[in-house]
């Protein structure tokens, strides 16, 4: 108890992870590539689950395929580029991405899909590379229509689907 209460205003600021997240991509992006720390930041934050994979990676394979996705120009080589990390997947791939410019790259989440697919905007079932460069579209068309980021666009999308998929539980966000 006594460790909790020393530290209480530290772990007060960490629940506002994302925001801490979100300002880190700006020095990420002036950079051009991630530091294995801040690597490990954004895969746990996306993706607890493949956490000891993700500590396979070397600081240099991170700095390395960092560096490449982020300069890429092809978004499909930029999404595989990143999967070649161990423990990474196209949700956390697009979560490394978004951090790094958060104005053109959503995050793909089993929430926004669900979404999209209520509303009829897509049928497919699984996230994979072409997928990606559909939603990836989709979002894009949304942001510059409702002049919104496409980070915008789909936190948008996962609290439509946290608001009026789980009807069971609705008087739980009013």
């Amino acid at each position: 108890m006594k460790e909790f209460t020393e530290n209480l205003e530290y772990y007060i600021e960490q629940y506002e992870l994302e925001k801490q997240i979100f300002q880190m991509g700006k020095e990420i992006k002036n950079r051009g590539w991630l530091e294995k720390s801040e690597f490990l930041t954004i895969c746990l934050w996306k993706s607890r689950r493949p956490k000891r994979l993700y500590d396979l990676n070397s600081n240099d394979e991170i700095m390395s395929n960092s560096k490449l996705s982020f300069a890429e120009k092809d978004e499909l080589k930029k999404i595989k580029i990143l999967t070649k990390l161990k423990g990474v997947q196209i949700p956390t791939a697009s979560a490394i991405l978004s951090v790094f410019n958060p104005g053109i790259y959503p995050i793909i989440d089993e929430r926004c899909i669900q979404s999209l697919k209520y509303l009829k905007i897509i049928n497919w079932k699984t996230i994979n590379a072409k997928n990606w460069i559909g939603y990836l579209k989709i979002i894009r068309d949304w942001s510059k229509k409702n002049n919104k980021t496409a980070r915008e666009i789909e936190k948008g999308l996962y609290a439509y689907n946290r608001i009026n998929l789980d009807k069971e539980y609705t008087n739980l966000y009013k």
